[in-house]
């Protein structure tokens, strides 16, 4: 039987010239300890090395309950007209 991985939520905080960047993003719950520097992977350029983590969530979910960020900002933009198409006068 394979373990269950446990997710927390963490904001993370990467540098880059000029300044830097934030995301928060659930993480496996092993990696998820203030100070840590992580790899995460982004979807455009793949892996980008530097998160340092700054604050942990204090939940911890399954990884069969995390949220589907899609799925909610589908539902959002549905329940604000967001979805429908724009009227040009």
């Amino acid at each position: 039987m394979s373990r269950k991985v446990k997710y927390v939520q963490c904001a993370m905080r990467r540098s880059i010239a000029g300044g830097s960047v934030r995301t928060t993003s659930y993480i496996p719950q092993q990696f998820a300890k203030v100070g840590r520097v992580l790899r995460l992977k982004d979807d455009n350029v793949g892996w980008v090395d530097g998160w340092v983590v700054e604050c942990v969530g204090d939940e911890i979910v399954e990884g069969d309950q995390l949220p589907d960020s899609h799925k909610a900002i589908k539902n959002h933009r549905k329940s604000t007209g967001d979805s429908t198409p724009r009227l040009h006068a």
